[in-house]
């Protein structure tokens, strides 16, 4: 009995949701990382029965470090006109009228001056509550925006992409200037709404690119060769990473794998 209690305070759980699946990652003591990943729709029977259950087992052989969220309604606003009270009116000035099966939460950023308001579904707060003992369920947002101003480099522009949709950060002489969600349905729709941004806001065009796919089905390689094609971006420094390097570097937090 002893000895199973050690290996599940070794192990390290961590959980990442977005609204199409959930992301289960096991980090043992050396660093390595074990995921599953479950699809989900709540309108189907049982589905969140069926989630508990594999999050029950998980947390019955490891010890749960940290969870996400991933979703497409999130604004940043200044930290200096941030009022709580008013939580719901800086939401709907974006958004228009919060839905049933949605509530608000924040998180102060106070290295960009800024406070991140998003939802999260009345489902996960209500598990994060009673079965995994959280008040607060974290935005993948914040955790990203950490990771792209860890570094020194002055400017750069950091892309996450999931299954069917992607973040947009852009960091310009050392400032937040864009946070962006948007949907896409193949690779040239993220590249052009790259461009877009880039020649919009007139960005520096010797600048870093930094990909992480979170999702599964991302394909890497015809986004390379066509990201080359762009004259606009010749002058960029280009990291493409794996899951693994997303997973250890923005969730786990815990080392770096390229």
């Amino acid at each position: 009995m002893i000895q199973r209690v050690t290996r599940r305070m070794e192990n390290k759980l961590f959980l990442d949701f977005n609204d199409q699946q959930l992301l289960i990652l096991l980090e043992d003591v050396n660093g390595d990382c074990q995921e599953k990943r479950i699809s989900y729709d709540m309108k189907r029977p049982f589905s969140l029965e069926e989630m508990k259950e594999q999050i029950r087992k998980a947390m019955s052989e490891s010890s749960l470090k940290g969870i996400s969220w991933y979703g497409t309604d999130f604004t940043l606003i200044p930290e200096s006109i941030f009022l709580e009270t008013e939580l719901q009116t800086y939401y709907e000035l974006n958004f228009g009228k919060l839905a049933n099966d949605q509530v608000l939460q924040f998180e102060k950023l106070h290295s960009f001056q800024a406070v991140l308001i998003y939802t999260v579904p009345k489902w996960l707060k209500e598990m994060a509550t009673s079965t995994l003992f959280l008040a607060h369920v974290p935005s993948l947002v914040s955790l990203c925006l950490k990771k792209q101003f860890s570094g020194n480099e002055a400017n750069n522009v950091y892309l996450l992409i999931q299954e069917s949709s992607f973040l947009l950060s852009v960091k310009q002489n050392k400032q937040l200037q864009l946070c962006l969600p948007s949907e896409f349905h193949g690779t040239t729709d993220i590249l052009y709404f790259i461009l877009a941004n880039q020649q919009k806001m007139n960005l520096p065009t010797v600048n870093a690119l930094h990909v992480y796919p979170a999702g599964s089905s991302f394909d890497q390689e015809t986004f390379e060769s066509l990201w080359k094609q762009f004259k606009d971006f010749s002058e960029f420094e280009t990291h493409f990473y794996s899951q693994a390097a997303y997973q250890k570097s923005i969730l786990c937090a815990s080392s770096e794998v390229s």
